[in-house]
């Protein structure tokens, strides 16, 4: 139906009914406008003088009346008149591209905006009550894609373009907007609504699109009864993944934020709450005052203004988080709780920044390792400043999840991590926090620790990591040395001739000696396969810049793995629920 709604529209556009005459005159003029933008092409000497003898028409005195019954114009007579003309010519396709050999989109969504507000209120009133009537709702959607109104009294259409239904334009309540969605564009079947044209005006129009859906949406985040939810998602979803690169206006992306969130829209959802937290972050001291927050808010100062919208920002932040995890996202999860932690920090609201950190931390740890959590863990411990609790809290935590990945050895480093700082505690001794508490958690931190590597069949008396990697070489030189490799997740490493391959050293589990590992493949590839290499001819290869030995590309840093990484690689054990048991700290 559709389809064929489209096609009775576009040829709907070439006629408007006026609810009463104007001028003889401006008739004639309008017509033979009409049969001009039928026949000419844009740019025609032809087209421009049919123009300029509407605008005259226009101009005097009984046409003119027309005009002024709908709009309080604030220039003058002819220039008023030649935006009003301008406007109803970009309502068919050739008088759009007639006008645009000298206008650009952005003037005239400018000059749109500047004629829905200079609207006089009863005409608006009549316009918008128009689009309830089963016929004759003086709605149109012109060639162009945009959606157009007739102006009363005449034979004049106003294209609304972007503009006309901002705040600035139309300013649509919820019930306007959910009447504008349900009406029947002219020249539709019966039945035909705004909303079923709208998925397919969105292609071209997103930004129109997007602020009628807002403008229909509640506080609640819920539309009226008689809006179908699911069109209504259909084309809020294709209006936000058209606009991702524009932020919009707060309004706006609160209203499509609350809807996605109702609709369990939760990638949407996020996105909008990380739009706005970008918006919030950009915001002037001028725009808080200007949307009245300042007032409101009772905000005195511009450094309270400042704080103000970190702090809204960090809010934003944090439920785009939220809805990331929901999403299945950890990763973006994790940014966007970064990201809060900041905002909070830079707002002095410690212990919400605290908090952010931990929760960054503990959704890194769901699918990273420790070298990848470390300064973020680090960064929550810090915040949490003398709270002992709390730090001992997220230790045990990230250490669960890293043990839920297989990971014991990134585990017992976040144990460790946390044992430093209960140890800086008891060297110290600060008033208020309660020693015996500190003492017992460092015990049971300690412990935790040395149950990670003994689950991993690591013996840890002195922490020396080239010596655990040895050792962990040692117990699995069978399986290194195969022809399969040693699997992990998503991982496989050799160690053909148990040997180094460059240098051709043997391996010794009792000599001095660190081992790296050497990436074969390209990071991006969906399996990673990997070598044992000593770091001395790591450090010989980055030196002279060597070629990669399996694809003859230059050598880089991140190529090769080291440390406490290697160290995880070689001993994770297969992903799941049951693993986190050893990683607890109990008191």
């Amino acid at each position: 139906m559709i389809p064929g709604a489209l096609d009775a529209l576009r040829s709907a556009i070439q006629s408007c009914r006026p609810h009463e005459p104007t001028s003889t005159q401006a008739a004639a003029a309008m017509q033979t406008l009409q049969a001009c933008l039928q026949t000419c092409s844009p740019g025609a000497a032809e087209l421009t003088r049919a123009i300029e003898r509407v605008e005259a028409a226009f101009t005097k005195h009984e046409a003119w009346q027309c005009i002024k019954r709908c709009f309080e114009r604030h220039v003058g007579r002819s220039a008023f008149v030649k935006d009003v003309v301008r406007n109803h010519v970009t309502t068919t396709s050739t008088g759009l591209a007639h006008v645009h050999r000298v206008v650009g989109n952005l003037q005239l969504d400018n000059f749109a905006t500047q004629l829905v507000r200079a609207m006089r209120p009863e005409v608006r009133a009549d316009i918008v009550d128009r689009w309830s009537q089963p016929d004759g709702t003086g709605l149109y959607v012109t060639e162009g894609n945009f959606i157009a109104v007739g102006i009363p009294g005449t034979d004049l259409r106003l294209s609304l373009m972007d503009g006309g239904f901002s705040h600035q334009g139309l300013n649509l309540s919820q019930a306007e907007a959910t009447q504008l969605l349900l009406a029947r564009p002219e020249g539709t079947p019966p039945g035909t609504t705004l909303l079923d044209l709208l998925p397919m005006l969105t292609d071209d129009r997103p930004l129109a699109s997007f602020r009628i859906i807002g403008a229909a949406i509640g506080d609640d985040g819920h539309v009226l009864p008689g809006l179908d939810r699911d069109a209504t998602h259909a084309a809020a979803a294709a209006a936000h993944d058209a606009l991702t690169h524009l932020s919009g206006t707060l309004p706006e992306r609160e209203a499509l934020a609350r809807f996605f969130g109702s609709q369990g829209d939760e990638r949407r959802a996020a996105q909008s709450r990380e739009i706005i937290a970008q918006i919030r972050s950009g915001m002037s001291p001028d725009e808080n005052f200007r949307s009245g927050e300042v007032a409101r808010e009772r905000l005195e100062t511009i450094d309270a203004i400042r704080r103000f919208n970190d702090l809204r920002a960090g809010e934003n932040r944090q439920r785009a988080a939220f809805h990331y995890a929901r999403a299945a996202s950890p990763q973006l999860a994790a940014e966007q709780y970064l990201a809060s932690a900041k905002m909070y920090a830079s707002a002095a609201d410690h212990r919400m920044a605290a908090s952010m950190y931990a929760n960054a931390a503990e959704k890194l740890a769901s699918f990273a390792t420790f070298r990848d959590i470390s300064q973020v863990l680090t960064d929550a411990i810090t915040a949490y400043e003398n709270d002992v609790s709390a730090v001992s809290r997220i230790g045990t935590r990230c250490a669960e999840a890293l043990t839920k990945q297989g990971l014991y050895v990134s585990a017992a480093m976040a144990h460790d991590l946390v044992t430093h700082r209960l140890l800086d505690w008891l060297e110290k001794q600060p008033a208020g926090v309660d020693m015996a508490q500190v003492r017992a958690r460092y015990a049971a931190h300690t412990e935790a620790m040395f149950e990670c590597f003994a689950a991993v069949g690591l013996s840890v008396t002195e922490f020396d990591t080239p010596s655990l990697i040895r050792s962990a070489i040692d117990a699995r030189r069978n399986d290194l040395a195969s022809s399969d490799g040693l699997a992990g997740n998503r991982y496989v490493i050799h160690f053909d001739d148990e040997s180094d391959t460059i240098s051709a050293q043997a391996f010794d589990a009792h000599a001095p000696t660190t081992w790296v590992l050497l990436r074969r493949g390209d990071i991006g590839d969906p399996k990673q396969v990997y070598e044992l290499m000593t770091e001395d001819s790591m450090h010989d290869l980055l030196r002279h810049r060597s070629v990669h030995p399996y694809h003859r590309k230059p050598l880089v840093e991140t190529d090769f793995v080291e440390g406490i990484e290697v160290l995880d690689m070689l001993t994770a054990k297969p992903p799941g629920p049951d693993a986190a048991a050893p990683a607890r700290a109990s008191v």
